[in-house]
């Protein structure tokens, strides 16, 4: 069973991933801008990954059992954009550069940006459960 987790912020994500991290389940995050007044991110690429991620994550469920999926807002626009200061941006862990972002913790498997777009490259990464590298 796949279980969805939301954070508002790195404190909330670093606090989440402690916990998780101790499950020993595979995780996935994504990396999304926070929703603005009207409910949506900011970031329109990933108002326009989300559906497509959201169906090949059904698609794939017989490869996600016991799966943690973590939707990890990175902040405001100007909380993102040319601040090199964000702490999702200095965290050795994540160095996250694009948005959005699809990365299986604790690997370097990772998709960004257009990439998220693409169902093949999805179900590549949900699918392989092989190792951890």
């Amino acid at each position: 069973m796949v279980v969805l987790h939301h954070t508002k912020n790195y404190e909330e994500f670093t606090m989440l991933m402690k916990t998780l991290e101790e499950s020993k389940q595979q995780i996935f995050v994504i990396f999304t801008g926070t929703p603005n007044e009207s409910g949506e991110s900011w970031c329109s690429d990933c108002v326009e990954a989300d559906p497509v991620i959201k169906k090949q994550i059904e698609h794939n469920e017989e490869y996600l059992s016991d799966t943690n999926i973590v939707y990890a807002q990175v902040g405001k626009r100007e909380e993102w954009k040319n601040n090199n200061d964000n702490p999702f941006k200095l965290d050795k862990r994540i160095r996250l550069q694009f948005l959005p972002t699809l990365l299986k913790w604790g690997t370097l498997h990772k998709l960004q940006v257009e990439e998220c777009l693409k169902p093949d490259l999805l179900n590549m990464i949900f699918e392989d459960t092989e190792d951890n590298s």
